[in-house]
């Protein structure tokens, strides 16, 4: 069985590992450094999501919002066509550099989620696009994300939700499961990345948000072909890719076989797939 590791798409399964924070996030940063010119395949389903998290954090004209995780610059640049006075942070230098040459007149700076560089309660409306599964510390991220809201302002954040739902990463991690692949010694254990409506709803309540609420969102993404999704997420993904790349020859082998016939459930009749995507956004007031 697969040890119990946080991956991108969903967390640990029977047994809470022991989490160095700090690695979990030097490997996250890392990680993300290395993928700022090869995103590109996650870019169109998680574009998707931006308005709906904008949306819930009240993003319009005028307001001031800070996107933590910035990554490309896509969601920070919704939200100043929105009209919103924005920047972003990301934690990725690389991605930083990439962001501010796509978007010249939005200022992104590098920063981690857990010690946001912004003064107390100067910012409308925190938003994040696929961070809060990054980040070790996710209480610390919260306690930040209020620090730096005025009164009244919103924190809206999109997570992938479970893989049996979100089959644009659960179907690799379905077939890693189901060749008996464990856990490479290289990739630190991290928190939970996949959390239940609940979960999600106590986490932010315990940060002292109020008005906490959560929408879900599905859709299908159009993908060549298997081999497509497969290149995809092993180039775009940070935890996931250890989970296959460092096996040995004859259970990559496996992983790849069992990936190729979960892929196959949908497929179209002219041979591309049709991909189930579903996401969390959750959302909470700073009183």
């Amino acid at each position: 069985m697969v040890q119990p590791v946080a991956d991108d798409a969903g967390g640990a399964e029977g047994g809470a590992p022991v989490i160095d924070a700090d690695a979990f996030n030097r490997f996250e940063a890392a990680g993300w450094e290395a993928r700022a010119g090869s995103y590109g395949f996650l870019s169109p389903m998680t574009q998707r999501v931006g308005g709906t998290v904008l949306a819930a954090a009240g993003v319009g004209p005028g307001r001031q919002v800070l996107d933590v995780g910035s990554g490309p610059g896509d969601l920070a640049a919704a939200a100043a066509d929105l009209g919103a006075d924005t920047v972003g942070m990301d934690v990725a230098p690389s991605m930083v550099r990439r962001a501010a040459t796509a978007h010249p007149s939005i200022p992104f700076r590098i920063g981690s989620f857990e010690a946001i560089p912004v003064g107390p309660a100067t910012v409308d409306a925190v938003v994040g696009n696929f961070v809060f599964n990054h980040v070790g510390r996710p209480e610390a991220a919260l306690a930040e994300a209020r620090r730096v809201l005025r009164p009244g302002g919103w924190l809206a954040l999109s997570t992938w939700d479970a893989p049996r739902r979100n089959r644009l990463l659960g179907i690799l991690l379905d077939a890693i499961a189901e060749a008996g692949a464990p856990a490479p010694d290289r990739l630190p254990a991290g928190p939970t990345n996949f959390r239940t409506d609940e979960e999600l709803r106590d986490l932010f309540a315990r940060a002292g948000f109020a008005e906490v609420g959560i929408s879900h969102l599905q859709f299908q993404a159009p993908v060549a072909s298997a081999g497509e999704l497969w290149d995809g997420i092993l180039e775009s993904a940070v935890r996931i890719p250890p989970l296959v790349i460092h096996q040995p020859p004859d259970v990559r082998a496996r992983i790849r076989e069992a990936f190729d016939r979960l892929a196959a459930a949908y497929r179209r009749p002219d041979g591309s797939l049709a991909i189930p995507v579903a996401v969390q956004v959750t959302r909470g007031r700073r009183t």
